[in-house]
């Protein structure tokens, strides 16, 4: 029995076709991940070793997870059959775990996952999703067929089986079959700030510890060097809290390089900052600031968050993919439904509560939603002061509903809160 338009047998989508432990051993040729690791003769572990540093690696992680944090869901349609079979099909756990596996799309410029289905209820859902090692395909530039679909590398095996991989590209609009990874633009300073700690790891291993130097006069030559022999031992034997007397010595002088050790926490602090603006494209939400206004910090965290807008829209894309694709094989000729991630800005409190104050209806269910407040579980549970007054001290909240019509004002009377 075959499935969906494309017609597809059951054992086909119940089983994994990329089989990762048979390229457990193998080492796999560099490709074109990226001209530029190529240029600077650098092997696929390159975006390894930049994760590892600690401002590259937190900064990307905190990219992704603000994209995770987003409101994400489908849009119910008038078939409540459908809408009940796409929760249990495609429940947040689900949706969150392939969504964090494509989002490494941001580091490597495209993600490659296959979807492993299982027959449930009489319904195909994706049972699992296997991360496809950046390091195990490639883009032929002369491959047959579509040169957007990535290709095995040893196998040469063409990763086009319907209903099974999802390809989510970070290209930012380039068209680039391998996309575009968010580390090429902090390479340099990244190169930069690793010099910076072999210089100051050999600076304090050679001239960390003061050295000290005695000077004295002599009549010849042979005196001198007597004569420094003897001091060298004496100076040598110095210890903490020791004290020590020179006959026939002039002066004693420190010799260090603590200026040029102080230059490394310079060095240091532009190349975090660059970094942080290649990463998230602002600095002062995620460097420690010690001059700027609130303006300047709004107006950082808004850049941040259209970074992360981007990021959202994308992965949106490619996750309806796999409702479309569930639709197509569970329920062939019906329209799969939507799915969204909101990455729209919240209405600020005080927009709300004025809202409400002209009477205008708002959605409690916005509300306990979008702004995580407590909701009661019945009438003796709920707590409200009649007598207080409408307070706009309560924060904004993060990305959520704007409130339009048909989304978070009242959808009905019982939704609808006036005073």
């Amino acid at each position: 029995m075959v499935f969906g338009k494309k017609k597809v047998t059951e054992k086909e989508l119940t089983s994994q076709l990329v089989d990762l432990n048979g390229f457990r051993s193998i080492i796999s040729a560099l490709d074109e991940i990226e001209p530029w690791t190529i240029q600077e003769k650098h092997h696929p572990n390159l975006f390894t070793e930049m994760l590892s540093d600690a401002r590259i690696g937190s900064l990307v992680e905190n990219r992704q997870d603000k994209v995770l944090r987003l409101d994400m869901g489908h849009i119910d349609s008038e078939d409540e059959a459908l809408n009940e079979a796409y929760r249990i099909a495609l429940p947040f756990n689900t949706i969150q775990k392939i969504g964090l596996q494509l989002l490494n799309a941001l580091v490597y410029g495209v993600a490659v996952s296959e979807v492993v289905w299982k027959k449930e209820a009489g319904l195909f859902v994706p049972a699992d999703f296997i991360h496809i090692p950046r390091s195990l395909y490639s883009f032929p530039p002369f491959q047959e067929g579509n040169p957007m679909t990535p290709v095995l590398t040893v196998s040469n095996t063409t990763l086009d089986a319907p209903y099974k991989f999802l390809i989510h590209r970070n290209d930012r609009g380039t068209g680039k079959p391998s996309g575009v990874s968010i580390l090429r633009s902090v390479y340099w300073p990244w190169q930069f700030k690793k010099l910076g700690f072999k210089f100051w790891v050999m600076a304090a291993e050679r001239i960390g510890v003061p050295s000290i130097l005695a000077l004295f006069e002599t009549k010849t030559d042979v005196d001198a060097r007597k004569r420094a022999k003897t001091l060298a031992d004496a100076l040598h034997k110095i210890r903490s809290g020791s004290s020590l007397a020179l006959g026939n010595v002039k002066d004693v002088k420190y010799l260090n390089a603590e200026g040029a050790i102080k230059d490394f926490d310079t060095l240091i602090a532009v190349c975090n900052t660059e970094i942080s603006y290649g990463l998230t494209g602002q600095s002062l939400t995620t460097n420690e600031a010690q001059y700027g206004t609130r303006a300047n910090a709004v107006l950082h965290d808004d850049t941040f968050a259209a970074v992360v807008s981007k990021d959202a829209q994308a992965l949106q894309s490619t996750i309806q993919q796999l409702y479309d694709w569930f639709a197509a094989i569970n329920f062939p000729g019906k329209k799969p439904l939507a799915f969204e991630i909101d990455a729209g800005e919240a209405a600020p409190w005080d927009a709300i509560t004025r809202a409400i104050e002209l009477k205008i209806p708002v959605s409690k269910r916005a509300l306990y939603n979008r702004y995580k407040l407590p909701e009661p579980e019945n009438e003796a549970d709920s707590f409200v002061c009649e007598t207080a007054p409408v307070s706009s001290d309560i924060p904004a909240a993060g990305a959520g509903e704007d409130f339009a019509d048909g989304k978070s004002t009242g959808q009905n009377g019982a939704d609808a809160f006036f005073f």
